[in-house]
């Protein structure tokens, strides 16, 4: 009966060993999320950032509009018909 019981519990503590590794592994994963959840909660949006790169070339059109204005006069800027 002895010898049952050692191997029982030689058989326990493989599985609380096998199972503590996965633990450990899937808390390195859940730290890992987190930090990565908080690198996006903190970050400007997907919508943020293309507003923003948007608003950006809306004011190079302007100045490219503009420049072309005051070099060649008055109604010949770009796009113009000419």
């Amino acid at each position: 009966m002895e010898g049952v019981d050692r191997e029982f519990m030689g058989k326990l503590e493989r599985e609380r060993d096998a199972v503590g590794g996965g633990v450990k592994t899937s808390e390195k994963k859940v730290a890992e999320r987190e930090g990565r959840l908080e690198e996006l909660r903190s970050g400007p949006s997907a919508k943020e950032a293309v507003e923003k790169e948007m608003g950006v070339l809306e004011e190079d059109v302007k100045k490219v509009f503009f420049s072309g204005e005051n070099f060649g006069g008055e109604g010949e800027g770009v796009g113009a018909e000419g």
